[in-house]
């Protein structure tokens, strides 16, 4: 039996001439799947660990459909025999199943979309027995890529991956996945309509993820609006952890502006909290929130987070620095509750630093001792932190010492943007300005492929038939607007869940709030 199933196995050989066309792939592939999954379960195990052991015949990047069943089922015996030597980190089949997660043929795999899943889920599950969940990592987020390079169509493996991460305090490893903007959730497209189409073949070159990742394919469990909104919560506070605060402010809109009927869950509640300090530490002052969100479920979290729209008011009086330490220190027990005591305290850092940074628009160099007066600090304590900024690149500026005792060390602004510690060359800037174009582009290009995949869903068909019917025979050029007149059902309701300032100075001014004459010069 060991010789028939290897004979089977590779009677699926994607590079032969016969498979060329794209058309015949797909045929060949989708008859390969249905062929393996007829095998039952113990003839998988034949030939194990022997020469004729078709983990040792198969080419995980070339035969990687019967390799990915193969694999598979070796796991799943092992695992029941809990013959750890072999599925633990280090062991033979933890090597192979690593192996094949980071080189698999991508094309192929999406035909195999349960295999694929079940073998991301071996991979954690694996890691997490040996007591090392951050081993796996690595292999999931190669495998999510390799099948998707995007990783734009949200799976629950994103979910399971982020979560991961957090988990493990591995903030940098989630990155690669934030960073790239989810366009689709997995949807079942009828197949009449994709008949004919470009799409129409699973193995096209030009075939996005959104169309071969679907409720139907495998490649996720059922995910919910919740679930998407929980990624976004828990990204977010991977960008915390990296400091990348406006990316972190990005994702919880996203949570905010979700749709619900009506009512806000818990998700909304965190994600509101977190993002009015955040507005703080991205823009400088309130931000409203974005006009399609639901007024309602708004008004609710708002009232439940009072205290931290009273942080967010008080932050905008530089000229008081007192009042926001005043609030911080009132509402200590409510920040330790709700897990954000070390993103308020970055918000009382951040007044300081804003503080500093104003004072660059009004003077061209000003005595450290005058900063550490208006905020309440010693001289050197002023300094280690204005050292500080400098060095994270808060502040393009430099810290000089004067020949004059009374003035002491001067903090002095560069004026010139091209200069200073935060100065960019014309080949930078121009690199900076190429990346945002194709950032730009790619984003483009995934909304224009949503817009296509929307044009073949039931419900725009319908929403056609509909304006088609109301124009008549001899109607107008067809409006394909979805404003039917009908409203719209919330698509939630099947789903929910759970210092003081240094003023600015007169020209003639030459002394300071005590007599004392400033070292102050004046833009």
């Amino acid at each position: 039996m060991t010789v028939e199933l290897s004979t089977l196995l590779l009677q699926f050989q994607p590079e032969s001439e016969d498979l060329k066309s794209r058309q015949k792939f797909d045929q060949a592939a989708k008859a390969f799947v249905k062929q393996l999954d007829n095998v039952s379960a113990p003839h998988w195990s034949k030939g194990a660990n022997t020469p004729q052991d078709v983990l040792e015949i198969l080419n995980p990047t070339v035969n990687s459909i019967a390799y990915a069943f193969a694999l598979r089922h070796r796991i799943s015996v092992a695992v029941d025999k809990k013959s750890t030597d072999a599925i633990q980190p280090g062991g033979a089949l933890w090597n192979k199943l690593v192996l094949f997660l980071e080189t698999f043929d991508p094309v192929q795999m999406r035909y195999a979309g349960q295999e694929y899943k079940k073998l991301v889920d071996y991979v954690e599950t694996l890691a997490r027995n040996a007591g090392s969940p951050g081993l796996a990592i690595a292999p999931i987020r190669s495998a999510m890529i390799r099948l998707d390079p995007t990783t734009g169509t949200f799976t629950s493996t994103h979910l399971d991956f982020v979560r991961l991460c957090l988990e493990t305090q591995s903030y940098a490893a989630a990155q690669p996945i934030l960073d790239n903007y989810i366009h689709s959730l997995p949807s079942q497209i009828p197949a009449a309509v994709r008949e004919g189409s470009e799409y129409s073949v699973v193995a096209a070159d030009v075939a996005r993820s959104g169309e071969f990742i679907h409720k139907n394919s495998g490649h996720s469990d059922k995910v919910t609006f919740v679930d998407v909104q929980e990624y976004y919560v828990l990204g977010a506070m991977a960008y915390l952890g990296l400091r990348q605060f406006k990316k972190a402010q990005q994702f919880l809109e996203h949570v905010l502006v979700m749709p619900s009927a009506n009512v806000a869950n818990g998700l909304m509640l965190e994600a509101y909290k977190k993002w009015v300090l955040l507005n703080c530490l991205v823009s400088d002052e309130p931000k409203a929130v974005p006009r399609s969100a639901n007024a309602t479920a708004i008004k609710q979290v708002r009232g439940a987070s009072k205290a931290y729209e009273a942080v967010a008011d008080a932050y905008g009086h530089l000229h008081n620095m007192s009042k926001l330490k005043a609030q911080i220190n009132a509402g200590a027990q409510t920040w330790a509750e709700d897990g954000n005591t070390g993103l308020v305290k970055a918000v009382l850092d951040s007044q300081m630093r804003a503080y500093v940074s104003r004072l660059s628009k009004t003077f061209s160099a000003i005595p450290v001792s005058n900063i550490a007066r208006n905020v309440g600090g010693s001289a050197d304590e002023t300094t280690q932190y204005l050292e500080t900024l400098i060095k994270e690149g808060h502040l393009n500026a430099r810290l000089e010492q004067t020949n004059k005792p009374e003035t002491g060390i001067v903090l002095r602004f560069y004026l010139d943007p091209t200069q200073g510690p935060l100065a960019k060359t014309e080949k930078q800037q121009q690199q900076a300005l190429f990346e945002q174009t194709l950032r730009t582009n790619a984003l483009a290009d995934q909304v224009r492929d949503a817009d296509y995949r929307l044009t073949l869903t039931k419900e725009f068909i319908e929403n056609l038939k509909r304006q088609q019917k109301r124009q008549g025979p001899s109607g107008d050029a067809m409006d394909t607007a979805w404003d039917d007149g009908v409203e719209e059902e919330d698509i939630m309701t099947h789903s929910h869940q759970h210092e003081a300032v240094v003023d600015r100075p007169h020209k003639k001014q030459k002394t300071g709030d005590d007599g004392t004459e400033l070292s102050v010069e004046v833009k």
